[in-house]
């Protein structure tokens, strides 16, 4: 049995040789164009001898035109090969033009052993660009039947050989009229260009939808989903753009493959992984940070494939091994965060599961599809709708993907913007209260000048004074400044001047004591407080708790600091003891003064605050402020008469 169908095999294969259906005859019927889909001779290597109209080409295989050989028993050759046919052309032929689809991945024609064109890249390189259809014109005949000798000498680059194939990829070889040639180029062209429509179509839909999240994300930077969202559409619609353009421009492959689309991958998978942490208020852990780097990753595995150190379908399994743990993070974050109705997570879950569980089958497909375990199952080439341009499945997962997210955020913005409405007018409130409880003009105060200038950094602040006149002449001065800013120090602040004005002690450190008792365990910062007493003879009696020392006509005075309030349950305050002479004049500053920062990151500093310490509180605070105000600024200064005039008055 063996050996009746070695000889058949012998057989059929001597018929095949002899064969001659790779002439095409324009005589017959006088067609304007013919088709040249049909049986190529066909030979693998590379010898100039083949372009010669007189080379015997009759030993040849043959191998149909509207398939790659990779079909035809040569899977995974690459390198040069040459198709030969020849074409008769009738008496008085007016001239005559050859259509060609696309052949991988580039090749040159001749016609009677003359070059007459050539399309994509024929040499040796790492980076061929990749062609479409092209049509050619062929030389003119002379008086009488003519036969034309079509030489083809292809050049496959071996990265897309074990993909795509070698040779020929379709349909559409013809010859005739150049006229009705190039009509059928347009033709082929306009085809293309509508399956890709719904494509095009998702990828100007990312990008605009992308650059108007980035626009908020450049009004609210404090949003920062709103920048990771819009990284990740403009990752997609470059991603999309090139995969359709790469079927229309001659885009070199390493700067398509490598550069543009996988690095746009991995970058959206880590825009995922930015956006979901955020969204969902999800630790990132150990596992999302490997999920990342991995992603980070993925575009270097095209190295391999570049240089050609492994088979694609390799190359594309471990790209998508990159990819999915940062797609498996996402779906079990959102799972964990539905099963523990957050709703953000219920809301996201299905169109992410849908997306990320689309694309990782689909690629596992498309490995099956290359290493040749399955020829006919290609998800993302199913076609929902077909008329008037295809919509493919992949397209409608990708809109719901998008749809779904832009729901969820211009909900979350609405939700944003009520929450600062409600914010707004509890600060309004609260600077309404603040200006009461620390005003802007001190009480009066016989014997004693004193100015007061405070500049918050924000709508509320967290410094405060008071300035408290004693019945026997004195005056208790007390400056602090609250940790934190906003609204949380503000209703800190209230806290401290109703606990002031409600204090029935005046002894400094005793004031601090009783303060830091109200506020231990109420505040989640601390508080620094500088108090002092200024007996009307001029005796003052200084405690601080962590604040700036106050100046003495343009001195620092020397005081011992303590602890911040608040920090401990029970803390006492040592105090320090000066006299003052009439016409002396102190001044009382925050942090924010010290503090404050210009554009080259330069404090202000306690120098510069004491060279203009001796200055009215309004030029001290103005000065701080111009140099680059970071917190809020408090100036109170005081000025002593003298005890003669506290006795007069």
């Amino acid at each position: 049995m063996k050996k009746i169908y070695l000889l058949l095999g012998l057989f059929l294969l001597g018929v095949c040789s002899s064969l001659h259906a790779q002439s095409f005859n324009l005589q017959t019927g006088r067609e304007p164009i013919t088709s040249l889909d049909g049986l190529w001779r066909f030979h693998t290597g590379d010898n100039p001898a083949w372009a010669s109209p007189h080379f015997d080409d009759s030993k040849w295989p043959l191998l149909r035109s509207d398939e790659s050989w990779t079909k035809q028993g040569y899977p995974d050759y690459s390198g040069y090969a040459w198709y030969r046919f020849t074409v008769q052309v009738p008496d008085g032929s007016k001239p005559l033009g050859l259509l060609l689809p696309q052949i991988l991945t580039g090749y040159q024609v001749y016609a009677n052993g003359k070059l007459i064109g050539s399309a994509g890249s024929t040499a040796h390189t790492r980076d061929p660009g990749f062609v479409g259809y092209a049509s050619f014109l062929l030389p003119a005949c002379g008086a009488g039947p003519q036969t034309i000798h079509i030489a083809l000498r292809v050049w496959n680059y071996k990265p897309i050989a074990s993909w795509l194939g070698g040779g020929p990829l379709g349909p559409g070889n013809a010859v005739g009229d150049p006229v009705l040639l190039t009509q059928h180029l347009h033709w082929y062209r306009d085809a293309s260009a509508l399956a890709l429509v719904n494509s095009y179509a998702y990828s100007l839909f990312a990008a605009l939808v992308g650059l108007t999240i980035l626009a908020l994300f450049l009004f609210r930077p404090s949003d920062r989903e709103y920048l990771w969202f819009s990284v990740l559409l403009l990752a997609a619609a470059v991603h999309v753009a090139m995969n359709v353009a790469w079927g229309f421009v001659p885009i070199l492959y390493v700067i398509h493959i490598i550069l543009l689309r996988d690095i746009a991958v991995g970058l959206s998978a880590i825009a995922a992984l930015a956006f979901f942490s955020i969204v969902l208020d999800a630790r990132r852990s150990f596992l999302w940070r490997t999920a990342c780097i991995a992603a980070a990753a993925s575009p270097l595995t095209m190295v391999l494939y570049y240089f050609q150190w492994t088979s694609i379908g390799s190359v594309f399994a471990i790209f998508l091994c990159c990819l999915l743990p940062a797609y498996i993070w996402v779906v079990a974050a959102l799972a964990i965060g539905a099963l523990r109705k957050n709703a953000s997570a219920r809301l996201l879950l299905v169109p992410a599961l849908l997306y990320f569980g689309f694309w990782t089958v689909a690629d596992v497909v498309q490995i099956g599809w290359i290493f040749g375990w399955q020829r006919k199952l290609r998800i993302f080439e199913l076609a929902l709708v077909h008329y008037p341009f295809p919509l493919y499945v992949a397209n409608v997962i990708n809109y719901i993907f998008v749809f779904a997210l832009l729901i969820f955020l211009v909900h979350r913005f609405s939700l944003a913007r009520q929450e600062e409405t409600r914010l707004s007018t509890e600060m309004e409130a609260a600077r309404g209260m603040q200006s009461l409880l620390v005003p802007a003009t001190p009480p009066s105060t016989p014997g004693f000048t004193v100015e007061s200038v405070y500049l918050p950094a924000s709508e509320v602040g967290g410094d405060f004074f008071q300035v408290l006149p004693g019945k026997d002449g004195s005056l208790l001065v007390v400056v602090g400044d609250v940790s934190g800013k906003g609204l949380r120090a503000a209703m800190t602040v209230s806290t401290i001047v109703g606990a002031l004005r409600g204090c029935t002690v005046r002894k400094p450190a005793d004031v601090l004591a009783y303060l830091n008792r109200v506020l231990h365990g109420q505040v989640g910062g601390f508080v620094t407080c500088c108090a002092a007493l200024i007996a009307p003879d001029g005796e003052m009696t200084l405690a601080n708790a962590g604040n700036p020392a106050p100046y003495r006509n343009g001195r620092e005075m020397a005081v011992e600091a303590g602890l911040p309030l608040g920090i401990l349950a029970e803390d006492s305050y040592s105090e320090t003891h000066y006299q003052l002479a009439g016409g002396d004049r102190l001044t009382f500053v925050s942090d924010g003064v010290v503090e404050a920062t210009n554009e080259k990151r330069e404090l202000f500093g306690f120098e510069r605050t004491e060279q203009i310490s001796s200055q009215a509180a309004a030029a001290i605070a103005e000065a701080a402020r111009k140099f680059g105000q970071e917190d809020d600024i408090t100036v109170l200064r005081v000025e002593f008469a003298g005890a003669g005039a506290i006795a007069m008055a």
